[in-house]
C-alpha cells in the first residue's frame, strides 16, 4: 500500500466519523428541542399534581387578616393542623401577580356565600412583604383570611411555581384538588358540588 493510498483511506475514515459525530449532535439537540417546546406548550392547569389523594403536608404561616375566620392562633401564626375538620381552600397569590387580581373578586364572592358553611379560604402570599399584601387585599376586597410565608417553606413544599394556585383539603387534610392559575367562582362552585356528591355517595 502506498502512501498516497494511506492517506487517502485516513482521510475517508475520519470524514466518516466526523459525519457520525455531527448526526449524533444535531440528533440530540433536535430530541432536547423537542422536549423543551413540548415543557413550554403544556397547561399547567391540566398538569396533575402527585400531591392529590394524599396527606396535605402540615404548614405554619403568618395571618395577617381575618384572623376571626379560624378556629386558633399560636400567635400570630396558623398550622393546617389547627384547621383539621374544616374543608380548606389554601390559594397561593402575591400583590404584584397581575393573575391574581382577576381571581380575588371570584375568591371573595365563594367566600361570602360558603364562609359559615365550614369552608376557609386562607389566601397565603409568597415573595411579598405584610404590607404589599395587606395593601392588595384592602384594594381587592378580601375578606377572608390572609397569610405571608415568611420563610418560602410552604410555598417549596407544596411545589408551587407560579402563582396563583390553588389547592383543595378535605375534613380529613386530604388534597381533593389542585388547580394552577386564576380561578374562578364557577369553577370553585363546581368543585364543591363535586366534592359533596363524592361524600353522598359514599354515604
Amino acid at each position: 500500500m502506498t502512501e498516497h493510498t494511506l492517506l487517502k483511506q485516513i482521510k475517508s475514515t475520519r470524514s466518516r466519523r466526523h459525519r457520525i459525530i455531527t448526526l449524533t449532535i444535531a440528533g440530540l439537540s433536535l430530541g432536547v428541542l423537542g422536549v423543551l417546546i413540548k415543557g413550554l406548550t403544556l397547561n399547567p392547569s391540566i398538569v396533575s399534581s402527585t400531591l392529590i389523594g394524599k396527606p396535605a403536608l402540615d404548614f405554619e404561616v403568618e395571618v395577617l387578616e381575618g384572623a376571626a375566620w379560624l378556629p386558633k392562633l399560636s400567635g400570630n401564626k396558623i398550622k393546617l393542623s389547627d384547621l383539621h375538620g374544616k374543608r380548606l381552600i389554601l390559594n397561593f397569590w402575591a400583590s404584584w401577580c397581575v393573575s391574581c387580581r382577576e381571581e380575588a373578586a371570584q375568591m371573595e364572592k365563594f367566600w361570602e356565600k360558603y364562609r359559615d358553611r365550614g369552608i376557609i379560604i386562607l389566601g397565603v402570599a409568597i415573595q411579598d412583604t405584610p404590607e404589599a399584601a395587606r395593601e392588595f387585599a384592602k384594594l381587592h376586597g378580601k375578606t377572608y383570611p390572609i397569610a405571608l410565608d415568611v420563610s418560602g417553606k410552604t410555598t417549596i413544599d407544596y411545589g408551587v411555581y407560579g402563582v396563583p394556585e390553588s389547592f383543595f383539603i378535605d375534613e380529613n387534610g386530604i388534597i381533593i384538588h389542585k388547580e394552577a392559575g386564576p380561578i374562578t367562582f364557577e369553577l370553585l362552585e363546581q368543585i364543591n358540588s363535586s366534592y359533596q356528591a363524592s361524600q353522598s355517595g359514599r354515604g
